[in-house]
């Protein structure tokens, strides 16, 4: 309960953020729909002449992408705009005051800020979305609805470990500030269908495995195709790898030596 009241002070203190600078805002704003909107239709453009793909019809496909565009962009929004100050956090020893603080050090590194552009772009891809479900016919049912939702969250949990695991290695290596471009181009891979990972090489398909179940499981359970191992498989990885992040940034700490030294 504490946190959460944390939590609602930190919306009300970066909704604020935007009245004092609108300006900066709006082009955010337009940045955001901007690279939705190619994103979106990127794909669209690359399947138009293809009615099948890895064993997917082309709106599938499509309807993959949007649920790429609501995941990613929520993530994008409350996570990876944190993660992306990381770097710069441990350089400028700004690390040494979040240790100060009465909070959680990973808590207050992973949730600082908010990126209320994104919402714009999330908005976009549910649109889109649910414009594929209606061209494909697909009944969702209220529990399908819920249980995409919690995928969903697992997803984004699947996802935030991975990058949270990378970028604590920062703390022996702080000049490695284009880790987080790395792994955006990483995370982009998410917008292809499992299948497509799978005619790589084996050992690179299992270094890619977990990034292909953080859109694949929710839209196979839109599309009525998932199976309970690939449910199983995605609560065992994202709980298992933020245990992962939990451990290893703990240990990582041990060896941060502060600005003042």
């Amino acid at each position: 309960m504490r946190y959460v009241k944390i939590y609602h002070k930190l919306l009300q203190l970066n909704f604020s953020g935007l009245t004092a600078y609108r300006s900066n805002f709006i082009n955010s704003i337009i940045s955001s729909i901007a690279w939705g909107f190619f994103s979106l239709y990127s794909i669209v453009i690359l399947t138009s002449h293809t009615a099948y793909a890895y064993g997917w019809r082309r709106e599938e496909i499509l309807l993959f992408n949007g649920m790429y565009g609501i995941i990613v962009g929520i993530y994008h929004m409350f996570l990876s705009i944190n993660m992306r100050r990381i770097s710069h956090v441990l350089r400028w020893g700004e690390l040494d005051l979040i240790l100060a603080k009465p909070l959680d050090t990973q808590i207050a590194l992973s949730f600082w800020w908010i990126d209320f552009s994104m919402v714009f772009r999330v908005l976009m891809s549910v649109g889109y979305s649910l414009w594929f479900i209606f061209l494909l016919k697909l009944t969702i049912s209220p529990l399908q609805i819920v249980l995409t939702i919690v995928l969903a969250l697992f997803a984004i949990i699947l996802l935030y470990s991975i990058w949270f695991i990378a970028l604590t290695s920062l703390i022996w290596f702080p000049n490695l500030s284009n880790l987080v471009i790395l792994l955006f181009s990483f995370e982009s891979l998410a917008r292809y269908p499992k299948e497509v990972a799978q005619q790589l090489i084996s050992y690179i398909f299992l270094i890619l495995l977990p990034l292909t179940l953080v859109i694949n499981t929710p839209t196979r359970l839109l599309l009525n195709h998932v199976t309970i191992p690939e449910i199983i498989e995605l609560f065992v990885l994202s709980m298992g790898l933020l245990y992962v992040s939990r451990v290893f940034w703990k240990f990582a700490l041990k060896y941060y030596t502060s600005a003042s030294s």
